[in-house]
């Protein structure tokens, strides 16, 4: 990789959190928010639509869930000094996840970052970076369970490791230039709303902005007078 890309990406805060991983959470929070109302209306009819959005999805943000399994790793007996959780896990996260949701299994099967699945498509996208270079046990699962509060269970994490690698065509390797490339991405952030969403949020802005002024203009305005018989 090419350290001028990447060095930023992957600095550490005085709590030892990649800067990569507050970039990724805030991507998977925008799609999450972008296709919250379309996915709300989808069945789960296929099984790997079922993995992924069928069980109980977890309230806590993406980043606090990003944070404490980078913090767990770090402090749990069975994972501490076994498992490689940094900056450098959170790029190839995204970089899989990206490649889940383009895959023809991931079209077909229509599944989408949104609130019913971002918890377990992120859980088995850090999984496999973490993975990707060395070898994590399997007593390492409970890390999600506690780091959702329970809403992934350590069980299904195979599963959707399974499943996930299945979609992707056990496509893990990624070379430097790719690497910067989804380096960029996390530094250029959230894309802007766009089409029918952008629209509506032009207008709300507008009718704000010209509520505000009405507001204004009426406040200017002197009381009228009391007329006297």
């Amino acid at each position: 990789m090419s350290a001028a890309v990447a060095t930023p990406v992957l600095r550490v805060d005085d709590r030892g959190i990649p800067r990569s991983l507050p970039l990724l959470a805030a991507l998977v929070e925008a799609e999450a928010r972008r296709y919250a109302a379309t996915a709300a209306s989808q069945p789960a009819e296929t099984g790997l639509v079922r993995a992924f959005r069928g069980g109980a999805a977890s309230k806590v943000p993406i980043r606090a869930f990003l944070e404490r399994i980078h913090l767990l790793t770090r402090s749990m007996p069975s994972t501490r000094g076994m498992v490689r959780i940094d900056g450098t896990c959170f790029v190839l996260a995204g970089i899989y996840l990206t490649r889940f949701v383009r895959s023809p299994a991931g079209r077909e099967a229509g599944i989408l970052v949104e609130p019913a699945t971002a918890h377990r498509l992120v859980a088995a996208a850090v999984f496999l970076g973490a993975k990707f270079g060395c070898y994590p046990p399997r007593r390492w699962t409970p890390v999600f369970e506690a780091s959702s509060e329970g809403a992934i269970r350590a069980g299904e994490m195979p599963g959707l490791e399974d499943g996930f690698l299945r979609a992707i065509g056990f496509r893990l390797f990624v070379d430097s230039v790719g690497f910067d490339d989804f380096c960029q991405v996390l530094e250029r952030g959230p894309r802007a709303p766009s089409g029918a969403c952008a629209c509506k949020k032009r207008q709300a802005d507008a009718a704000a902005r010209e509520e505000d002024e009405r507001r204004r203009v009426r406040a200017r305005l002197q009381p009228p007078a009391v007329l006297s018989n």
